[in-house]
């Protein structure tokens, strides 16, 4: 029967690729066996209720075969139709070539940047290990199993991540590496030499080698795997892309491509099908069942044992509920005067984590310089409850990994790091935007101001590059009411991740307030003026304040923006309808337009930094009072 499952799966996603005319059958074909195993003797998951929190991942990191993941998932009842199978790649359709998340129809990730899958399924497994502390393991126990391809493993994230796991003895992360040594362009042995199995065991992962197209080797050595507890797993499973496809397995021109007709003859009279490629026995689907019927009552026997503990622990009830409710608590903080936003704003986010379970996160090896640290407890193989999570120097995977945390639960995560470092964490950073996730971004030395380390270091066109990201949201804050209104925007829940920007500098006490409803509006008046406009964001509000105070004989009013991208047109008309409107950001000023309408002129850097202190800066780039004031003043001659 086993075979007869895996026939059917091959023919239906190779048949919906070439229905579609386009995909990858050679990944689906190729897995068919390992698909098959865990869907039908490993995967604890529940058809009745998908988004169940204790149930398996799994992540199919080589997103490119997804066919492979909707056959299965298809044939294991979940709400994925033999229509929406035929309309693959479609408009708006269920079955995307890259269909990302959607745990209602069984998707936990799959990805389409090779690495990225590989690197979110150690933040998930991260994810159940801290959980399972918090909560205990008869409310969380389970396993993130995945799939991974050769580009998988050349992506230069998957190694920082899997070095990760070796650190954190993530024992419950197996992933099932295909190893076909084909991709896009040929042979993969042309271009990489790395003995994978040397790689990974250098690094504290448990490897093991199968047949991947042998039932009984691919069971046991899952099972091997879930006894190693102390390490990750690597099951490097050797196997043919497009196995049965007689001209075309084992070549990459079945790797992203549809057989075509003549070749899916050839391919139906080696595999032995006839008929219909899109109706398939019952007992393919039944051969599912028995397995879907008990993790259905694993579900209904936890739910169970929830409850009993929901009436039985007082304690654990507060926490769930708190968990539940996917919203933190936000404590009173007065902020200090004369500080930088990094400062003030870490001391705050300490004192939210003080109050605050379900938030974690960490730095790229810069905490004594970003100051956004959660907790004093360290994350650790020995301590799965440490809030503050030390990523060492691998922005990329802290990304990804973040984005594993908020994927898993209801749990809020941050990375931190330097702003112009966000350039090594883009990637991830735009697939939380596209996945819809609550992923926060904490960056410091946010503009040229941070001096002497020079143009390596000062970011230019990283903000608004950062806001050019469809849904992900760049704040700015400039005085303690922003801070404090900046940390509560960013660990909600808004299925959106945002980028929280602060300065290394120390900046002068502004002394005003500002409702949070305003603030999330992106702009909003601080000083009334009628005579022309001043618009500004974190750090520049003090020299927009200051001018101000320079052109005292005129009615000046100042605009904070701590969100530009959250401004509205009909916003920006009740704040842009002065004569004269000038922007002030140490930053590239492409956008501001865009946002706010007319401008009059922006005072902003469109060349990249010098090494050099802060107060020389502003006089060479001419963003200072003075240089400022002179350039104002001829619009009013």
């Amino acid at each position: 029967m086993f075979d007869k499952v895996t026939k059917s799966i091959r023919v239906l996603s190779a048949a919906s690729v070439e229905k579609a005319n386009s995909g990858h059958p050679g990944m689906p074909m190729g897995m068919a066996e390992v698909g098959t195993v865990l869907f039908g003797n490993i995967l604890n998951i529940s058809n009745k209720n998908p988004d169940w929190i204790n149930r398996d991942r799994f992540v199919l990191s080589a997103g490119h075969g997804s066919m492979l993941l909707y056959s299965l998932l298809h044939f294991n009842g979940y709400d994925i139709s033999m229509d929406d199978i035929k309309a693959f790649r479609q408009l708006d359709s269920n079955t995307a070539g890259h269909p990302e998340v959607d745990t209602a129809l069984g998707i936990d990730i799959t990805t389409g940047p090779l690495g990225q899958g590989f690197s979110t399924g150690v933040g998930l497994a991260l994810a159940e290990t801290y959980l399972a502390e918090i909560f205990g393991k008869d409310v969380i126990d389970h396993y993130v199993y995945g799939i991974v391809s050769d580009g998988d493993l050349m992506e230069g994230v998957s190694f920082e991540a899997a070095e990760l796991a070796g650190v954190w003895k993530l024992g419950k992360l197996v992933y099932i590496f295909d190893d076909n040594n084909i991709s896009i362009d040929g042979n993969v042995d042309k271009v990489s030499i790395t003995d994978q199995k040397k790689k990974f065991e250098s690094i504290g992962w448990q490897v093991l080698e199968v047949d991947g197209h042998s039932q009984s080797e691919i069971f046991k050595a899952i099972e091997a795997s879930k006894k190693e507890t102390n390490k990750p797993s690597l099951i490097i499973a050797k196997s043919t892309i497009g196995k049965f496809s007689p001209n075309k397995q084992n070549t990459s021109s079945i790797h992203g491509a549809p057989l075509g007709e003549e070749e899916m003859d050839l391919f139906f009279s080696e595999i032995g099908w006839s008929g219909d490629p899109f109706s398939h026995d019952d007992d393919i689907y039944e051969y599912f069942d028995k397995k879907r019927t008990e993790d259905n009552l694993t579900y209904e026997n936890w739910k169970i044992n929830l409850n009993k503990k929901l009436e039985e622990d007082n304690k654990f009830k507060l926490l769930w509920e708190q968990f539940e409710s996917f919203e933190i608590l936000i404590p009173e903080y007065s902020g200090i005067t004369n500080a930088a936003t990094r400062v003030s704003g870490g001391n705050y986010l300490n004192l939210i984590g003080s109050e605050n379970t379900f938030i974690l996160g960490g730095s790229a090896d810069l905490a004594a310089s970003t100051k956004q640290i959660i907790s004093d407890e360290v994350y650790s193989s020995n301590n799965r409850k440490g809030q503050n999570i030390e990523f060492g120097i691998r922005e990329h995977a802290m990304a990804a990994v973040v984005n594993g945390i908020n994927l898993h639960s209801k749990l809020f995560a941050y990375g931190s790091t330097f702003l112009v470092f966000s350039d090594y964490m883009r990637p991830s950073i735009r697939l939380a935007s596209l996945m819809n996730i609550n992923s926060s971004y904490i960056f410091t030395h946010d503009s040229i101001y941070l001096g002497e380390d020079g143009p390596t270091h000062q970011p230019i066109e990283h903000l608004m590059s950062l806001r050019l990201i469809p849904g992900l949201d760049v704040i700015r804050p400039s005085n303690s009411t922003e801070i404090t209104h900046s940390y509560n925007y960013l660990f909600s829940n808004t299925d959106s991740p945002k980028v929280l920007s602060l300065t290394r500098q120390n900046l002068e006490y502004l002394d005003y307030e500002v409702d949070y409803k305003d603030f999330l509006y992106g702009g909003f008046i601080i000083s009334e003026g009628e005579d022309f406009t001043i618009f500004a964001s974190g750090s520049e509000v003090n020299i927009a304040l200051e001018l101000k105070e320079r052109f005292e004989q005129y009615s000046v009013r100042v605009v904070s923006v701590p969100i530009l991208n959250k401004l509205t047109p009909e916003k920006s008309k009740t704040l842009n309808n002065n004569k004269l409107a000038f922007t002030i950001e140490l930053g590239k000023s492409i956008g501001w337009s865009d946002y706010i309408g007319n401008v009059t002129e922006s005072f902003s850097i469109q060349t990249f930094g010098k090494s050099a202190p802060m107060e020389d800066l502003g006089k060479f780039f001419e963003i200072n009072v003075d240089s400022i004031a002179k350039k104002i003043k001829r619009y009013l001659d």
